[in-house]
């Protein structure tokens, strides 16, 4: 009859296989809906690229693998590898006011922090420059 570490090992061992087959799984079902997403982009669909360029198609090129992408003022081709999901903006973007409140201490620390700074920095060149003229 088997120990009961030996068994414990065995169950370990197969929950551990059964997790990574599942994980694998999903991690090809990504990729493949992503494949799809970018066989399927269509002009003017906004994307973004590895890099981070955020950009809208002018143009696909399945043939070549590429694809051609229109940022700000000027154009550029790239290969549809380099796609990424399209670009999420925040749907709340704080005013000037909120960030200005929630920051507005820490701001005000450092500022501090950075004038006791200069200050010291101030004094330093005073004594130097005073020892330059002795000299």
């Amino acid at each position: 009859m088997p120990d009961i570490t030996t068994i414990v090992i065995l169950v370990l061992l197969i929950l551990m296989m059964v997790w990574m087959g599942h994980t694998s799984k999903k991690q090809q079902q990504s990729m493949k809906d992503r494949e799809n997403w970018r066989q399927n982009l269509e002009p003017g669909d906004k994307v973004a690229t590895q890099s981070g360029l955020l950009a809208e198609v002018v143009e696909v090129l399945p043939d070549y693998d590429e694809i051609v992408l229109k940022s700000e003022d000027s154009t550029s081709r790239w290969r549809l590898a380099a796609i990424t999901e399209p670009p999420v903006r925040p749907a709340y973007i704080p005013d000037e006011e909120d960030a200005d409140n929630s920051t507005g201490a820490t701001e005000n620390a450092d500022a501090t922090e950075n004038t006791d700074a200069t200050d010291a920095a101030d004094e330093q060149l005073t004594d130097n420059s005073s020892e330059l003229n002795v000299k």
